[in-house]
């Protein structure tokens, strides 16, 4: 079993919402990270400013992660595995017609295997943090 408690704040509408609203936050500032890029060869400091906002984005989803109940190294590598997708994902969702609209949605379908059952969730990435880390 991952490291998941079911303690406190954990099973609370609360808590979900506050994820929810961080998935939010997170494509939101993807998209900024993915317009930022745009014009990296143009300023010096695009290229730094994404590498602040994929961290403030890697930090913000692991405390959201927090509050659902996630405990220790699953928080990070689930956190750094929604980062990763969603910036992997604006550069086709910048052909959407409502690209902004469209990362939003997939951020929280991202998100819903975790709002929906984190102790599998859980299991999951517990079980890869072993094999990475034996």
């Amino acid at each position: 079993m991952g490291n998941w408690t079911a303690g406190g704040m954990a099973n609370g509408l609360l808590a979900r919402g506050v994820f929810v609203g961080i998935l939010c936050l997170t494509a939101v500032l993807e998209r900024l990270q993915f317009q930022l890029k745009a014009t990296e060869s143009s300023t010096w400091w695009a290229s730094n400013g994404r590498d602040v906002i994929n961290t403030f984005s890697l930090a913000v989803n692991a405390l959201g992660l927090e509050l659902m109940g996630f405990r220790g190294p699953e928080c990070l590598l689930i956190s750094g595995t929604l980062v990763i997708l969603l910036t992997g994902l604006q550069a086709p969702l910048e052909k959407s017609h409502h690209g902004t609209l469209a990362s939003l949605g997939v951020s929280v379908g991202l998100g819903l295997p975790i709002l929906l059952v984190p102790q599998t969730v859980a299991a999951f990435f517990g079980t890869a943090v072993r094999a990475l880390f034996p």
